[in-house]
């Protein structure tokens, strides 16, 4: 199952389980995958978004949120907040984490170690 037909499912399951916000923004979301279809001229088959288009497609979805959290929270909001928090939660619950900067040093560290390189190699 592509991640764009995981969205398709989270509406399903949201409309029968009646949690509206999840609905919200699964429906919002399928939504923009749709439009994403119909602009590169494809069926309007999810299975047929590429998971790159799909994350770039979440990722701008993610940026346009963070801007309306700062309106809300300029705005004082708290209804608006805690439904932006939530539809972010969502968005990124489909995007890969990132490693943490300790990770990503003992890596770097354990790779340099592995292939013995010295600090001449570096310059």
């Amino acid at each position: 199952m592509s991640l764009a037909e995981k969205v398709s499912d989270d509406v399903k399951s949201a409309l029968k389980s009646g949690d509206k916000k999840k609905l919200a923004i699964a429906r919002f979301l399928s939504s923009e995958l749709k439009n994403f279809l119909i602009k590169e001229n494809l069926d309007r088959e999810l299975s047929k978004i590429s998971d790159d288009n799909f994350f770039k497609i979440v990722k701008t979805q993610v940026k346009q949120k963070k801007e309306s959290l700062e309106y809300a929270e300029k705005a004082k909001d708290s209804n608006m907040i805690d439904t932006i928090n939530y539809d972010l939660e969502y968005l990124n619950s489909f995007l890969p984490k990132m490693m943490s900067e300790d990770a990503t040093k003992e890596l770097i560290s354990n790779y340099i170690k592995d292939h013995q390189f010295t600090a001449n190699d570096f310059w």
